[in-house]
């Protein structure tokens, strides 16, 4: 019987079955944590496969996610509404970065946006529409009201620890947004498991159990529709001709009812 250590809560974990990607995946014996994970095996592992031309990856994005980035950006407002301007915020994983442009294009110079991508095809992509790049969160001199981490906690190899360092950069009474595809012991009922550059795939106790060992509260788990772009918008989405099946199977397996839930998403922050 195979056994690794779980990098939440360093309980042991077992083997339960190798993932499609040819990933060993791990389950931990701690019932109040119960997380699944893959051993890392090279540095880059966690880093997620962009097109070779990020930009136009970035406009077609934008050009489908546009008006989900928005509905997005109001339930931010709701947090941020008595924040002084310029908002502060910080994109952690930005990627190709529409939701990031999507804000500032609808905020302009009331917002100020700082992006960390690990993928070096990025790099030069920030820049362009105003948003500002720092390549490690010790790099950030300011305070953020802010930050948002969408589909990205399940890259990190050490997720505790970045959840520390982020912590120590909101400002009083700012907050973290962040989202995550669901683990299961099951493979075939989750998305968790379709995207090679996962490493973890939280469950509500083993990702609520992050949270706390980092200093930061609880998420109470619930259904947002902000997450997701509104049925007229699936022709388009249909028709992006580097859209794989995993990537539809993703999206369209994540418009579940409030009742089956398939992501954790949900606002935390510091606990005072």
């Amino acid at each position: 019987m195979q056994y690794q250590k779980c990098p939440i809560c360093s309980s042991s974990s077992q083997f339960i079955f190798n993932s499609k990607h040819k990933k060993s995946i791990y389950e931990c014996s701690n019932i109040i944590c119960g997380h699944l994970f893959t051993p890392i095996e090279k540095e880059t592992q966690g880093i997620c496969e962009r097109a070779t031309n990020i930009e136009d990856e970035s406009d077609e994005f934008l050009r489908i996610y546009n008006e989900r980035n928005i509905r997005l950006l109001k339930l931010f407002n709701k947090r941020l509404a008595k924040n002084s301007l310029p908002v502060k915020l910080l994109d952690f994983g930005a990627g190709n970065a529409h939701i990031s442009r999507s804000i500032k294009k609808k905020l302009g110079d009331k917002c100020v946006i700082y992006c960390i991508e690990s993928n070096p095809i990025c790099f030069d992509l920030y820049s362009k529409y105003q948003l500002t790049q720092i390549k490690r969160i010790e790099d950030l001199k300011e305070k953020v009201d802010l930050i948002y981490m969408i589909e990205v906690i399940e890259h990190l190899e050490d997720p505790i620890t970045t959840l520390k360092n982020l912590s120590s950069k909101l400002t009083q009474g700012g907050f973290i947004f962040l989202s995550t595809p669901l683990g299961k012991s099951e493979e075939s009922s989750t998305i968790a498991y379709d995207t090679k550059s996962h490493l973890h795939f939280f469950t509500e106790r083993s990702l609520n159990l992050a949270l706390k060992k980092a200093g930061l509260l609880e998420i109470k788990y619930q259904f947002f529709p902000q997450m997701y772009p509104l049925p007229e918008k699936w022709p388009l989405l249909l028709n992006y001709a580097r859209i794989t099946k995993s990537f539809l199977k993703k999206l369209l397996g994540s418009l579940g009812s409030k009742n089956r839930v398939s992501h954790l998403v949900g606002f935390t922050k510091k606990i005072d």
